[in-house]
């Protein structure tokens, strides 16, 4: 292609229609640049890679998030997972039972409860790869790649106890599924693939839905030319399956989970939901979609991803000039669907965390539309430039979260501090005496507060001896001629309840003397947030001289 030719032609609607892919022409126009850019795109990857398994390997402390999830699982059976979820929290079934799954095979720790979200975020950055490389030219294909690779959210939640990180998976597996199809329609396999799949998406990830009748609307004109009986049928099977899977979801599992929460969730995520004034809801177009939602590679709240939205939209007009829109409605199409679905209340919209089932969709299209825009530079060597400029900020971006993960490895100082001084608490006093959680073990409750989450997910994290739970202790049967610890966690300033207490005490004085009291107050958040401490006492006895 000569440099005159590509300069007097602006790079909207322009398709390698044999190949299928949305053809911006390249920054670097040699032909020998392709194999180059090929690895470019495979260096993005390996450093998404890197930053994935490096946040994992660093073992971030559970922060408050992630504790309330993960309390739900310290007791509860495959089968339990049906029922609605403590402290307000809200997952698919799917995901549930992996998280369970993990925890049965490699126990109760950061790591296992961890493992799931990272194996499908390294899965994803593969994924991805093929799917810019089917769906784009080379050079918004590596753009979009290297913005996946380096964006804050998707390597953060591909270390977290929540299901962010799969819903990206889940989202992105259907999205390259419906273009394996698409790019080569007499292979109905891929439609099969798409009827097993959907199902099994849905259930690990809530909001893959809008990805799911994104791909049934994008599909249907493709579906339809075939003309092939065996294609619709499967076309048909898939819409099926995805429809009954997410209404027996709905009525099994979701509605219970929305029943038990949607009165704080309602609240919690009031600015996600449409307001109807004509212009409070121009406004709050303008600041979902301009904030964490597109935060790719890096962005903020008010107006803080302006630069990156203006890129999505570049791209989203490009899809959208094309004459075949396949890839277009299912780029945007979940948008709309996800729309409906916050006008109703029923999920919110916008954000980072709520909005990763969107993030390589997104990418997509900032890639595509920042590769339009470095191409409207007249000059050759400008726009060379410009990309390698790109290229290099996209590298220095991942550097700089590497780097910063290292030297900060938590999200909040106070949970890092928790977690050092449970790791030595449950050490220190199991090394020279037998130690009870009064709550666990003894079943004894003396403020009307639950137990601090934190407290029973540490517990069952570092304490040896409360690794598979709490136990049924007989104190008679202990050795004497050790201490006893009994520890007692409470949220400090909760009124205790004296008679219990007393009781308590009492029934320990028919054989034990008490010989010490240690009590250690750890914070559990930080400013702005309202003081929050936790108190663990350790009440300590001997054995009175057994009769």
């Amino acid at each position: 292609m000569s440099d005159t030719a590509t300069r007097s032609r602006w790079p909207i609607g322009r398709m390698v229609r044999s190949q299928a892919r949305v053809d911006t022409p390249a920054p670097v126009l040699d032909t020998a640049a392709d194999g180059r850019l090929d690895h470019l795109a495979w260096s993005f990857v390996a450093v998404g890679v890197t930053l994935r398994l490096a946040r994992y390997l660093l073992n971030f402390p559970f922060w408050g998030d992630e504790l309330m999830l993960v309390q739900n699982f310290l007791d509860r059976g495959y089968g339990d997972l049906l029922k609605p979820l403590s402290l307000q929290q809200v997952a698919p079934v799917g995901y549930m039972a992996a998280e369970l799954t993990a925890i049965k095979l490699f126990g109760f720790s950061e790591w296992s409860l961890r493992l799931f979200a990272v194996i499908a975020s390294v899965a994803g950055m593969f994924l991805f790869r093929d799917l810019a490389a089917r769906t784009l030219n080379k050079v918004p294909m590596v753009l979009a790649v290297g913005i996946l690779a380096v964006s804050y959210y998707p390597i953060r939640h591909a270390a977290e106890c929540k299901p962010y990180g799969s819903d990206l998976t889940a989202a992105l597996f259907l999205a390259w599924l419906a273009v394996r199809f698409w790019q080569a329609p007499t292979e109905r396999r891929w439609l099969w693939a798409l009827a097993v799949a959907g199902p099994a998406m849905i259930s690990i990830s809530n909001p893959t839905i809008f990805v799911a009748g994104a791909v049934s609307m994008a599909l249907a004109l493709p579906v339809a030319r075939t003309r092939d009986r065996a294609a619709w049928i499967a076309f048909a099977l898939y819409n099926v399956l995805v429809a009954v899977t997410f209404l027996l979801m709905l009525r099994s599992v979701t509605a219970a989970q929305y029943a038990a929460t949607h009165e704080f969730m309602h609240q919690y995520w009031a600015e996600g939901f449409p307001p109807w004034r004509p212009w409070a809801f121009l406004g709050w177009m303008a600041t979902i979609h301009a904030g964490e939602m597109m935060a790719y590679p890096v962005g903020d709240d008010h107006f803080g991803s302006i630069l990156t939205l203006a890129c999505f939209v570049v791209g989203a007009i490009v899809l959208l000039r094309r004459r075949d829109r396949m890839l277009a409605t299912l780029v945007l199409a979940p948008l709309l669907l996800a729309f409906v679905a916050a006008a109703l209340k029923r999920y919110p919209y916008g954000g980072a965390r709520l909005s990763q089932w969107y993030a390589s969709l997104a990418c997509l299209a900032i890639g595509l539309g920042a590769a339009t825009v470095l191409q409207s530079f007249a000059r050759p060597e400008a726009r060379r430039r410009a990309f390698q400029i790109a290229v290099a900020v996209l590298f220095v971006i991942g550097a700089v979260t590497l780097v910063r993960d290292i030297t900060k490895p938590y999200k909040r100082l106070v949970d890092f501090e928790h977690r050092g001084f449970v790791r030595w608490f449950w050490k220190e006093n199991g090394e020279e005496g037998d130690v009870v959680c009064v709550h666990t073990d003894l079943g004894k409750r003396f403020t009307a507060a639950p137990v601090p989450e934190d407290y029973l997910c540490y517990q069952r994290a570092y304490s040896p001896l409360h690794g598979q739970g709490g136990r049924s202790i007989n104190l008679d049967a202990l050795p004497i001629d050790r201490p006893l610890r009994c520890v007692v966690c409470e949220f400090a300033g909760e009124a205790r309840d004296e008679a219990a207490f007393g009781a308590w005490m009492e029934e320990m004085s028919a054989h034990h003397e008490l010989t010490g009291e240690q009590n250690y107050r750890v914070r559990l958040n930080c400013p702005p947030e309202p003081s929050r401490h936790a108190v663990y006492t350790v009440y300590e006895f001997r054995a009175k001289a057994r009769q």
